[in-house]
């Protein structure tokens, strides 16, 4: 398939993700930027909240579910805005006026080309899967979805083994929706929505988190454009790592979530909403937010505090009375249901085992100072600029949490990192399993204001020296300067934001969407043998196979039910008797009890390769797949082999 080819598909996509959102933004009265970067994170709410509705109503779930629900709420909050308009519009201080359609738009190509352009490169075809451990689950929930039509999050964990348990699936609600209105393949609908998600709602978010903070002028806008693209750890390596695109869906909402806190806690520039307007739409945001990735929800209380905070201590010194019980309360309460929360929504602390005895927190610690997270080379024009950001900040004494808001994910990360201190380390970084890579994904949110304050006061300086010189010199200041001196900034900035640190990030995750013949999760040999897989198995029989190579994405790929469709133990004690004993079928008669009891009728081999690199620990119930043992070879490519199970016969 080529890009070409996916064309109607991104259109159904973009009408997913910012349909929704644009209907209920509509209706509030939302306009131009404001309008555009929440409609992304709106549409993920409305989506999730269609998939839970469609559950509890036993409809299957599809597009014509998120209609109905995107039409009732858009209806309700039409009258809201009628009857109660001015709680939501209007704040008693002016406001900068909107920037236009043309600067939005704009902003929003600077952020979203270059992004697009390398993330086309890092998939090469439309159909490359991240070869990761955590696509096994996502590839064949993807199946499990459209084949049994329900995407709700509160049963889509164990994909239907045993009685379904809690797993965030808006991520997988929105693909499930593209997969089936477009009709293409689920590996393509994956890399579609993954390019609109990012470009749509990461780039713009990025534009309206900085606006927050400086009102929406040009220079800005066009400077957050450009950092949009500079760091490594985000979105890059969230589209290899893990690969968690979970995850990776709460991280691009966030950059909206933080600019609506710093709207509600007037923490920034001023804006026409009232403040219960900002809290309603961070009300709307939150939905999707939580169920992209709950953990997400207490990076926002993490990466707030110091604004809430900083505004808090200012109300403490500039008022009296009332206005100062308020504040103090305000932040008190903001800090007891951050503290809850924090030691709440987590996992089982087994859950961090596997990082355990990994992590290095004095390197961390230079990995923070230079943008070059989990081994990568300084990110150039980030460090640069967060320098003089940070230097700015502190010289004009004004909003100097945006610092704090940096090193507050930097410690995050830091601590993240120190194995030394297991308790600490699972205290603060427990709610992302002590996992530093994805805790690494929030630098970039957290660090775009404080460089985005360097990147204009370096362009204003460039640009007012230029200006300078022209005066001097006598000559009249032409129409096109201005715009002219924009571009070529712009073009240096988008030149320079992706040396060493990105280049490194992006050629190691355009590594990992390759076939090849020693791919890690699925190689070329195995791909072809799961394509054939539907004239040998029949449609309900189900397919055992060492999970870690690959061999349960016969699910995904063929359709044909796999007995561990992720990367875990057995859900079922029937399942783990025929992972443990089943080439003792002809000796044990309980072993063709759990055979029949699971309808396993076949057994994909695809050798001893781990996803993780080096060799998949076996089941010991599928080393010996000779005819004695009760196998029959059926197919094979290469090192690929298919086997029947023809001892309980």
């Amino acid at each position: 398939m080529s890009w070409a080819a996916t064309l109607p598909a991104f259109v159904v996509a973009l009408a997913v993700v910012f349909g929704p959102g644009l209907a209920w933004g509509a209706a509030l009265g939302l306009r131009r930027l404001t309008l555009l970067a929440l409609a992304g994170p709106f549409s993920v709410t409305a989506v999730v909240l269609s998939a839970e509705v469609a559950a509890f109503a036993g409809v299957r779930w599809s597009l014509p579910p998120v209609l109905a629900v995107t039409a009732v709420v858009a209806g309700a909050l039409w009258i809201l805005r009628r009857q109660f308009g001015h709680l939501i519009h209007g704040a008693p201080v002016p406001a900068e006026p909107p920037a236009r359609w043309r600067l939005v738009f704009t902003a929003w190509a600077v952020a979203a080309v270059p992004v697009a352009a390398v993330m086309f490169w890092m998939f090469g075809v439309p159909e490359n899967i991240a070869q990761s451990h955590d696509n096994i689950f996502h590839l064949n929930a993807l199946r499990y979805i459209a084949e049994t039509g329900n995407s709700s999050s509160l049963t889509l964990g164990y994909l239907g083994t045993r009685e379904g348990t809690f797993y965030p699936a808006g991520w997988h609600a929105v693909v499930s929706l593209v997969i089936a209105t477009a009709g293409i393949p689920l590996t393509a609908a994956i890399n579609v929505t993954n390019l609109v998600l990012i470009t749509g709602i990461w780039s713009v978010g990025c534009l309206f988190l900085v606006s927050r903070l400086t009102g929406e002028r040009w220079l800005p806008l066009l400077v957050a454009g450009v950092l949009s693209t500079a760091y490594s750890s985000f979105p890059y390596l969230l589209l290899e790592f893990g690969v968690v695109y979970p995850f990776m869906l709460s991280i691009a909402i966030l950059p909206a979530a933080l600019g609506l806190v710093i709207q509600l806690v007037r923490a920034g520039t001023e804006v026409s909403l009232t403040r219960s307007g900002s809290a309603l739409l961070l009300l709307g945001l939150l939905p999707g937010l939580l169920l992209a990735h709950p953990s997400s929800l207490l990076g926002l209380l993490a990466l707030a505090a110091p604004a809430v905070l900083a505004v808090t201590f200012a109300r403490i010194r500039t008022s009296g009375g009332r206005r100062r019980l308020v504040a103090v309360s305000g932040a008190a309460a903001f800090l007891v249901l951050a503290a809850v929360l924090w030691m709440t929504v987590r996992p089982a602390r087994s859950s961090a085992d596997n990082w355990a005895q990994m992590g290095d927190a004095g390197g961390a610690v230079s990995e923070v100072l230079f943008h070059g997270p989990l081994g990568r080379p300084v990110a150039l024009l980030v460090t640069v600029l967060t320098a003089v950001g940070a230097a700015v900040v502190l010289y004009l004494r004004s909003h100097r949490w945006v610092i704090a808001m940096y090193l507050v994910a930097g410690a995050l990360f830091v601590l993240g990192s120190w194995q030394e201190v297991p308790t600490l380390r699972w205290i603060v970084a427990g709610a992302w399993y002590n996992d530093y890579f994805r805790i690494s994904a929030m630098l970039a949110p957290a660090g775009i204001l404080v460089a985005s304050i360097g990147g204009v006061a370096l362009a204003q300086t460039l640009i007012l020296g230029l200006q300078s010189l022209r005066a001097r010199r006598g000559t009249p200041e032409p129409a096109w300067f201005l715009p002219a001196a924009s571009a070529v900034l712009v073009v240096i900035g988008l030149a320079v934001a992706p040396l060493f640190a990105v280049q490194r990030g992006v050629n190691e995750a355009a590594f990992h969407y390759r076939y090849t013949e020693d791919s890690r999760l699925l190689t070329i040999d195995e791909l072809t043998l799961l394509e054939r897989l539907p004239e040998h198995v029949p449609a309900d029989a189900v397919i055992a196979g060492n999970p870690l190579t690959g061999a349960s994405l016969s699910y995904a790929f063929a359709g044909r039910q796999s007995l561990l469709p992720y990367g875990t133990n057995p859900a079922t004690e029937e399942a783990r008797v025929v992972f443990d004993y089943l080439d003792t079928m002809r000796l044990n008669p309980s072993v063709c009890e759990a055979v029949r009891s699971t309808n396993t009728a076949y057994v994909l081999d695809f050798g001893t390769a781990s996803v993780h690199g080096g060799r998949a620990v076996p089941f010991a119930g599928l080393n010996d797949l000779s005819l004695a043992a009760g196998f029959e070879l059926v197919d094979q490519e290469g090192n690929a082999s298919l086997y029947r199970i023809v001892g309980c016969n």
